[in-house]
């Protein structure tokens, strides 16, 4: 693919954690084999490039959009225009461990949704075959089900849980014995907001199988 025809990705870090390009190195250097990267780390740099770029996808990697600006609440305005108009918004990578928990729920009552912080643990999650998937994305391109340490998600509706734990799944610990999880939870939810999606992904740790997610939601 030439360069000149390679869809544009930002990434959107209003709280830019210095180690986020060391701890995501796996999935950046993929998406830089495929894509070019933008990054904005300012208010003033997202409003312009979510308005001046024809975006492939937005990835959220931090809890800046969290925060109650005015500057912010602006971006947060402009993210849901680019959904609502057709675009996609991943939310992930130092999200789910940054977020304030007292924020998480009213970062996404923003988009009309009720998904509120859940468990925070390790088990193996799978796809769920009725889930909601962005058009053109097959399902053969998700990874097979794999273990990850997440942030789970509830009051999603049942489409919109995405990636969840596989039939009798137990927590994994080196410290603490296995407990049977909660099936009504999801570590990764997908909502259509007009004609585009938001995704969040809770995984903390950046597993491969969460490289390979994001990747195929991007389309690659």
């Amino acid at each position: 693919m030439a360069s000149t025809e390679r869809p544009q990705i930002l990434l959107l870090s209003l709280a830019y954690h210095d180690f986020l390009d060391k701890t995501y190195s796996t999935l950046f250097n993929k998406l830089l084999e495929v894509a070019h990267i933008k990054r904005a780390k300012t208010t003033t740099g997202a409003l312009q490039t979510i308005a001046q770029t024809t975006l492939k996808a937005i990835i959220i990697t931090d809890e800046g959009l969290t925060e109650s600006k005015k500057e912010t609440r602006e971006v947060l305005a402009s993210v849901k225009a680019y959904i609502e108009n057709g675009g996609l918004v991943i939310v992930g990578l130092h999200f789910p461990n940054f977020t304030r928990m007292d924020k998480f729920g009213a970062f996404f009552e923003t988009f009309g949704l009720p998904w509120k912080n859940g468990d925070y643990h390790r088990t193996t999650f799978q796809l769920n075959p009725s889930g909601l998937l962005p058009e053109n994305i097959q399902p053969s391109l998700l990874p097979e089900p794999y273990s990850m340490k997440v942030l789970h998600v509830k009051n999603a509706k049942g489409q919109e849980r995405l990636f969840v734990p596989i039939a009798g799944a137990v927590t994994q610990s080196h410290v603490f014995p296995p407990t049977h999880v909660d099936q009504d939870q999801a570590a990764v939810v997908s909502a259509r907001l007009g004609l585009g999606y938001l995704v969040y992904c809770g995984d903390v740790n950046g597993e491969d199988g969460s490289n390979q997610l994001i990747l195929a939601l991007c389309g690659f």
